[in-house]
């Protein structure tokens, strides 16, 4: 009867000891992260059969989650995380906040966002906002709409490079559109009125005054200009829509 029952407690140890193995298992195939490759500038997850590609770079994660991925890159590994409130196998983003969406996957891009704030930012490690802006105030509203529609439909102008601008922000746009994401460009004031030479209807060159005030996206380098009501709203004066 003794060895009888030291039989069963040695198996009951031994099965104890395969849950626990099991489980030790378990838990390190979660946490290890997905092992990518990359083609053309693309991304590819063989685990989960995902192909990932760029958005372009001025699309923002609002907060990187945890790690993903991995991929390796001219020798150095580079960890791909998750974006918080997308799901990883539609959106990841890189250490540096690039954004790589699924191929399987249409992102609604900018210019058909329907925005739910403007965030007016100082260039910083920590994203600081000076202003939020919101379409629930009447005035708010009207300087996101027009922002948006000067962004969109604006004559494209040469990027004054040789001259400094006197204030400098960045505008980030949130949305329900997307999730998780900001869609970030530069808002700045110069000194001193901007020309550049434009082809008119008639098909003849003109130089414009395209004024002192911009937007512009240092990556694609599309800039146009903007109207002064978030410089004068951050400078604290009554502005009516």
């Amino acid at each position: 009867m003794q060895l009888q029952s030291t039989s069963r407690a040695t198996r009951r140890t031994l099965a104890v000891i395969v849950l626990l193995i099991g489980a030790l298992l378990f838990a390190s195939c979660g946490k290890a992260l997905h092992t990518m490759t990359s083609n053309s500038g693309e991304y590819f997850d063989k685990w989960t059969d995902t192909t990932y590609t760029a958005l372009p770079a001025s699309y923002e994660p609002i907060v990187r989650g945890s790690e993903y991925g991995k991929i390796n890159l001219a020798g150095v590994t580079n960890i791909l995380y998750r974006i918080d409130g997308l799901p990883p196998m539609e959106y990841l983003c890189t250490e540096y906040g690039g954004v790589y969406h699924s191929k399987d996957v249409e992102p609604i891009l900018f210019n058909e966002w329907e925005i739910s704030s403007l965030k007016v930012c100082t260039d910083a490690a920590i994203i600081v906002s000076n202003e939020t802006l919101t379409p629930e105030d009447e005035t708010h509203a009207s300087i996101i709409a027009d922002t948006q529609t000067a962004w969109r439909d604006g004559v494209a102008i040469r990027y004054p490079s040789h001259l400094t601008p006197d204030e400098n922000y960045t505008l980030r746009f949130e949305s329900e559109d997307a999730p998780g994401l900001y869609f970030a460009i530069k808002l700045l004031a110069y000194d001193e009125d901007i020309y550049d030479v434009v082809v008119n209807e008639a098909g003849e060159e003109v130089e414009v005054n395209f004024g002192r005030y911009f937007l512009y996206d240092r990556y694609s380098r599309r800039c146009v200009a903007t109207d002064d009501r978030i410089f004068r709203l951050l400078a604290g004066e009554e502005i009516t829509p």
